[in-house]
């Protein structure tokens, strides 16, 4: 197995719980603690974080800014370029396998080996149920999900919403790589908003509409707007091509008659 990455887990107001929740869970699957760094909002919670997290859990506590895009861009810059890392939430209680005899650390193998093969972000299914859960690996556009991602880190790559982030952060990474693996043989279990704290503690309703408007109107034709029980949403378009893969799919053919020039005729 390839060398396991740094892991980034950025934390608000939840000491309490990251300790009972992703870090026992990494403890509980062996991961080096030595890899495991938290990024907090302010020296106040360095503190608390410090007197609350059993030492041998982690390997840094770093104070980063508050905002949860805020927070994400931090990690981005604060690592280095071309760097392989992890991001998971401080409130995953596990990832559920399809395969009962696949263990976390085959997980991450399965996400170093698609980057090693040209990939620049792998993720699972957001959700731990197992009836859509299958044995295979899609490259479309399809939500990576930031509760759990293995991604190349690239300091140019920068979010600009809040609500929908990870969203954001998928269609950034199709753009530049022309796929996003998702294993769909796992998924992740987690808590999400249910409980206190929590980097999406803001006037969420709000945000969420703002960066629905900024996604449609950014990225036009990755996203599809739908209708949920709690009212307007997106969807990405797993149909959707970046527009560099797109020029090259649909190039003008040459002309029937084409000269020696013009098949000599450079095309992108």
């Amino acid at each position: 197995m390839p060398e396991l990455p740094r892991i980034a887990i950025p934390s608000y107001m939840r000491a309490h719980l990251i300790s009972d929740l992703t870090l026992k869970y990494l403890e509980e699957q062996d991961y080096p603690s030595s890899k495991i760094y938290i990024f907090v909002a302010s020296e106040a919670e360095h503190q608390e974080y410090v007197r609350r997290i059993p030492r041998n859990l982690y390997a840094e506590i770093v104070v980063g800014v508050p905002g949860l895009k805020e927070q994400r861009n931090f990690i981005t810059l604060y690592f280095p370029e071309n760097e392989i890392l992890m991001q998971l939430d401080d409130d995953i209680k596990g990832i559920k396998m399809l395969d009962p005899d696949e263990t976390f650390l085959n997980l991450v193998d399965r996400g170093l080996q698609h980057l090693d093969q040209g990939g620049g972000l792998f993720g699972i299914l957001p959700n731990d149920d197992g009836r859509k859960m299958r044995s295979r690996t899609t490259t479309h556009l399809a939500h990576i999900i930031g509760s759990f991602c293995i991604l190349k880190n690239h300091k140019n790559l920068l979010l600009n919403i809040t609500e929908k982030e990870d969203f954001e952060r998928t269609i950034l990474y199709f753009l530049r790589y022309n796929q996003v693996a998702r294993y769909q043989g796992a998924g992740v279990t987690t808590r999400y908003t249910r409980t206190e704290g929590g980097l999406q503690t803001s006037p969420r309703l709000e945000n969420m509409r703002e960066s629905i408007r900024y996604l449609s109107n950014t990225y036009p034709g990755a996203v599809k707007g739908v209708m949920k029980k709690k009212g307007a949403d997106i969807v990405l378009n797993w149909r959707y091509q970046s527009p560099v893969l797109e020029a090259r799919l649909y190039l003008p053919p040459l002309p029937e008659d084409s000269s020696d020039t013009a098949c000599n005729t450079d095309h992108p």
